[in-house]
């Protein structure tokens, strides 16, 4: 059995393993929040919890979101320190192969938001009940990306998917999903999951780090030195604005 614990005005999951929270998942629609909620699942990393502090008007929205997971040890660190613990780290690269098996045991239509097509593909060979949708570069808040927005509401007004799984990076995947939610204004929403790169993870375009460094918290070592250019300003630069963040929630 799972709770939530309010930290940094988030509501975490805090379970010992997603297979505590999968059955919510997929029966989201009879969540007792269901009309209070926004049926989302985010899964908040500590980079995104420091980039969140700058984005307060998507922080309040996702603070509404029906499932939020704590996929990062800094803030199971943090919880303990502040007398709250959350009792596991749930990331969403260990959400998405869960869901995605039971998805296809129930043959529920999943519609997939990715980067690039070949990940469309190789997620479409795994499980033919899906449709992915690859849309063109956009900027949050410009023509394009309303027109992607609308495109992808039509198709889930025309598909009927149980899931959208939105990996695009944030933040541009959480806005366009609010978006397209509020397109659908009061027709029943599929439950939106913003994965990032867990689909990429799943099919080994990418590969994690080691079990090893994942349960002592240095999975984002491994992930530095894959993608050193990339990443190298979250994990060293954000550690400032990271531990500031934490003393002031350790300070409430």
């Amino acid at each position: 059995m799972y709770n939530t614990i309010r930290l940094f005005e988030l509501k975490f999951i805090s379970a010992t393993h997603h297979t505590e929270v999968i059955d919510d998942l997929l029966d989201y629609q009879n969540n007792p929040n269901y009309d209070s909620k926004l049926p989302f699942v985010i899964t908040v990393n500590a980079d995104q919890l420091v980039k969140l502090e700058h984005l307060p008007d998507l922080k309040s929205k996702l603070s509404q979101a029906m499932f939020i997971f704590p996929d990062g040890h800094p803030i199971i660190w943090c919880s303990k320190l502040a007398r709250k613990p959350l009792q596991a780290r749930l990331t969403g690269s260990d959400l998405f192969p869960l869901l995605w098996q039971k998805a296809k045991e129930n043959q529920q239509k999943i519609l997939v938001i990715v980067s690039h097509a070949e990940l469309g593909v190789k997620l479409q060979a795994d499980y033919a009940n899906i449709i992915y949708y690859t849309p063109p570069l956009f900027e949050v808040d410009s023509t394009e990306f309303a027109k992607v927005s609308q495109d992808i509401t039509n198709i889930i007004i025309d598909f009927q998917p149980q899931f959208v799984i939105i990996g695009l990076g944030f933040p541009k995947q959480e806005w366009l999903g609010l978006s397209i939610h509020e397109n659908l204004k009061n027709q029943a929403s599929p439950l939106f999951l913003f994965l990032g790169a867990s689909a990429e993870f799943y099919v080994g375009m990418k590969k994690r780090a080691p079990i090893f460094w994942q349960k002592i918290g240095m999975e984002w070592l491994h992930r530095l030195s894959q993608e050193p250019k990339r990443l190298w300003k979250r994990y060293i630069l954000g550690i400032i604005p990271l531990l500031i963040l934490f003393i002031k929630e350790l300070r409430k």
